[in-house]
């Protein structure tokens, strides 16, 4: 096997005129690397958007919802919650006043809006969905300071303290400390003459806290009130028509729902009860997520498979040109198995260092996409690019000469040394001299904003499209321009200096990254309401990453089989005839 693998190695590594080959095996390793990479990104992030909506589901709501099939009210609840509880693998259960009033804001004519009003026990409410730890501010419905406040401010009789979720308080406008107008009752008044009027009866909340549980649909819709308060609204003393049940394993919920509906004791006459679980309330949003999970690895796959064909295309552009090479190893007694094997090689390496190198870029962007830390400015990675590639030109087009006369280990590890240094130096320029450094980034920030907002108003549509394509098209070129003279220059290093800038490009790829790569809000995208969270989760499955790794490489291997087979066809005086 060594004498495969040293073959196969300088063929990877083709010089001189058989750079271009090099080149190939470089874009191969990309494509190969930039597909698995792909694939792990996405997949942990619907495994991120699943595992986090099903979390909050499950830390905000109930397992299991019980109610009457006609959603009426019910006396004597506090006795079923206890029956409720005696079941095994129930945690506890609370006792709800759900329904739905209208909002009535001072200053209006109408109603503004219509918001679910969720009456609650807090205590128990506490043990099934951890209501308080959500509130910012207080949960005292009855006895908060704000509402002695509120009633000698607004001389008006105030029924208790409200707790609304923070997107609904926006909407609304309101903030701890002002009042909210419901309206409680909205019929025909029967002391009416003539054409008919309704009868309206309202009652005062003054906001005391604001509940965030990053779901919209709690955050957007329902204020909290004491259920005491809400039956009393309701006229329905001692009646509760909703009762949350938390379980141990939430899995259960759709075994133990008859046990439940039947522990509660309703009357089968009169009182039919029915239940719904958390999985059937949001059934069509899991399998909606499940299919598109599916989609998305099978496209996925597609991918890597297409960045195999390059591996393909490179072994027989290999064997192509080595066909005198093969030739030469045939008549000094190589057999056709050293030649498959050679090229099998070749191809393998090149799918493993894709595989890998796609592995460590898929997890460091799903690592830069979870975690909120304070990210340097763009200019940065600008700034450190120019500087590499002016090392690089000026090293390889002054001093060549210089580097081809030294031929030591010392040369080897004093370049290395070097660029790390330049590096560390320019760091702590940066370090030294950050005031000064952010200063002119904000600055180049804000000139480059007041132009783009400027030029609108200055030019004319025309003028300004134009302008765009051309500068669009101007920089483009610079940058395939940029890339030609990396490229170029970089086949002109000496292997001591590629070590060492390739080292250093690595580093600027990474510190690129870091500065670019931020956790994706989706309140700001305006899809917080769509996703039901604020940020973009993401969650690695390392069982996938390593089942995707395999995946890959068996690819990547399975693709080098007919360029290998072909190669091993190859008759010694066939290969040499023309030669």
């Amino acid at each position: 096997m060594k004498f495969e693998w040293f073959v196969a190695s300088r063929y990877l590594l083709s010089r001189r005129k058989q750079s271009f080959i090099s080149i190939i095996s470089v874009i191969s390793i990309l494509g190969v690397g930039l597909g698995v990479a792909i694939v792990i990104i996405v997949i942990a992030v619907l495994d991120g958007v699943e595992h986090g909506l099903r979390d909050r589901f499950l830390a905000n709501e109930a397992h299991v919802v019980l109610r009457l099939i006609d959603h009426s009210f019910f006396s004597g609840y506090q006795e079923k919650i206890d029956n409720i509880s005696q079941v095994e693998g129930v945690v506890a259960a609370s006792p709800v006043v759900y329904s739905q009033m209208g909002v009535f804001q001072l200053g209006q004519k109408s109603l503004t809006d219509a918001i679910y009003i969720k009456g609650i026990d807090l205590e128990q409410e506490d043990k099934v969905t951890g209501f308080s730890q959500y509130v910012s501010g207080s949960v005292e419905f009855q006895t908060s300071p704000l509402i002695e406040v509120a009633e000698r401010r607004e001389a008006e009789t105030i029924s208790g303290g409200i707790v609304l979720g923070y997107r609904l308080a926006n909407q609304l406008g309101l903030s701890e400390g002002d009042v909210l107008r419901l309206v409680v009752k909205l019929e025909d008044n029967p002391m009416s003459v003539g054409s008919p009027t309704l009868f309206v009866d309202f009652a005062n909340f003054v906001v005391i806290g604001v509940y965030e549980s990053e779901l919209a649909i709690y955050d957007s819709r329902i204020g909290y009130i004491d259920i005491s308060t809400a039956q009393k609204l309701y006229e329905n003393f001692g009646k509760v028509n909703v009762i949350l049940v938390r379980l141990e394993d939430s899995e259960m919920a759709p075994a133990l729902s008859p046990i439940i509906e039947e522990a509660a004791g309703f009357s089968e006459v009169i009182e039919i009860p029915m239940t719904t679980t958390w999985l059937e309330t949001h059934s069509a949003l899991f399998a909606a997520l499940k299919m598109e999970r599916i989609a998305t690895i099978i496209i996925e796959a597609l991918i890597i498979l297409v960045a195999a064909f390059n591996i393909i295309s490179t072994l027989i552009m290999t064997v192509m040109e080595k066909t005198r090479d093969i030739g030469t190893l045939r008549t000094i007694g190589a057999s056709r198995g050293n030649i498959m094997r050679i090229f099998m090689l070749q191809g393998s390496v090149i799918g493993m260092i894709g595989t890998i190198a796609g592995s460590a870029l898929g997890l460091y962007i799903c690592w830069l996409l979870s975690t909120n830390i304070i990210r340097p400015s763009h200019w940065y990675v600008l700034l450190v690019c120019v500087i590499l590639s002016i090392c690089q030109i000026v090293i390889t087009y002054r001093n060549i000469d210089i580097v081809g006369m030294t031929r030591s280990i010392f040369v080897l590890i004093g370049s290395i040394i070097l660029i790390l240094s330049a590096n560390i130096l320019v760091i702590a320029s940066l370090l030294m001299f950050r005031d000064s450094v952010d200063l002119l980034v904000s600055f180049a920030d804000r000139l480059l904003s007041s132009v783009a907002n400027v030029l609108p108003f200055v030019l004319p549509f025309w003028l300004l499209t134009i302008l765009t394509v051309v500068i669009s098209i101007v920089s483009l070129s610079l940058f395939i321009f940029w890339i030609f003279m990396m490229i170029r220059s970089w086949f002109k290093l000496s292997a001591k200096w590629k070590i060492a800038f390739f080292s250093s490009w690595m580093i600027a790829i990474v510190f690129g990254l870091f500065c670019l790569v931020e956790p994706i809000s989706l309140l700001e995208l305006g899809f917080s309401e769509i996703y039901q969270m604020n940020q973009l989760p993401i969650k690695v499955n390392w069982y996938f990453v390593c089942l995707i790794n395999l995946f890959s490489f068996e690819i990547c291997w399975l693709a080098t089989i007919y360029p290998a087979w072909q190669a091993s066809k190859l008759k010694p005086i066939e290969a040499l005839q023309y030669e």
